[in-house]
């Protein structure tokens, strides 16, 4: 009688259930980010928030890549067109760069994919260009807020919007930044900007990207980062630059791309003023967590 009492009252009460599941979830981030394979940037944090904290990752893609066709020389062979022929490529490299990210995104456990389908017109340093009139940045951002207030994220990254980036990439910065704005205080995600570093070179300094005030950092050097070299498995052989490899390399129609494997000991993270203070401890916790390494050796 008494467990058919417990029975009854846990069919019941869906929701007490759903609460306590939820409870356990890892945290939720979404990547707004200008191309496929910008997501290779942060792919090792990706992949230890989604496979070992249990969180969830969704992207949200600004263009379709398409302006990526003068390093396929040698995708032409894998994809059989020709796709360093510009027009060509501007109409194939959609199709195929979306099928690629899916496939990275299989490696890295995401859940969603929210296409944009926005022009990639050039490469550039210039943000204004995208931001002004190439993308329908109204709309962009409409589709943003909608998903905000639908899923509750608690963390989006971007690309860091240094000087020295793509101009579409601070555009996408920018306009994540401009859209957690316009949001209530209580219902913003924390949003970090981010990009690789090998420990050799000289520490990046960032504080703020040109005039655009939303831009503005709490510190000049990183508050946060993941060591793609922390090292496990059998006398230590193996790191974390296998996940960063392997994520690479679904990026088949991107040469430039694929001349990255290896690179990057660091992904390294900035703390966007615009949070509030308030915030950093919450991503304190998360960076905490992700420096640990679940994987017990064995000895043979």
């Amino acid at each position: 009688m008494r467990i058919l009492i417990f029975l009854l009252f846990i069919f019941l009460l869906p929701g007490a259930c759903l609460k306590a599941q939820n409870a356990a979830e890892g945290p939720r981030v979404l990547v707004v980010m200008a191309h496929p394979d910008d997501e290779s940037t942060f792919s090792v944090t990706l992949y230890k928030i989604v496979k070992e904290q249990h969180g969830a990752v969704d992207l949200f893609v600004i263009t379709n890549g398409e302006a990526g066709f003068k390093y396929c020389t040698l995708a032409e062979q894998y994809y059989g067109v020709a796709l360093t022929d510009e027009k060509a490529g501007r109409t194939n490299l959609p199709r195929i760069r979306k099928k690629e990210l899916l496939n990275a995104g299989k490696i890295l456990g995401v859940s969603q994919y929210y296409f944009q389908d926005q022009a990639d017109a050039h490469y550039g340093l210039d943000e204004k260009g995208p931001l002004d009139s190439t993308w329908n940045t109204a709309l962009v951002q409409k589709h943003l807020t909608q998903l905000l207030k639908k899923k509750h994220y608690d963390f989006i990254f971007t690309l860091l919007p240094e000087p020295g980036t793509h101009g579409e990439h601070k555009a996408a910065a920018i306009l994540a930044l401009n859209t957690l704005a316009t949001l209530p205080i209580a219902d913003r995600p924390l949003i970090l900007g981010a990009t690789t570093q090998n420990k050799a070179d000289s520490t990046l300094g960032f504080s703020q990207y040109a005039n655009y005030q939303g831009t503005e950092t709490i510190t000049k050097t990183p508050s946060f980062e993941v060591d793609r070299t922390a090292s496990f498995s059998y006398k230590n052989r193996v790191n974390y630059k296998v996940i960063a490899n392997w994520e690479i390399a679904e990026h088949k129609s991107q040469g430039f791309t694929q001349m990255t494997m290896n690179d990057g000991d660091l992904e390294e993270f900035w703390y966007f003023k615009s949070n509030g203070l308030e915030g950093v401890a919450k991503c304190e916790n998360l960076f905490r967590l992700l420096r640990q390494v679940p994987y017990l050796s064995k000895v043979y």
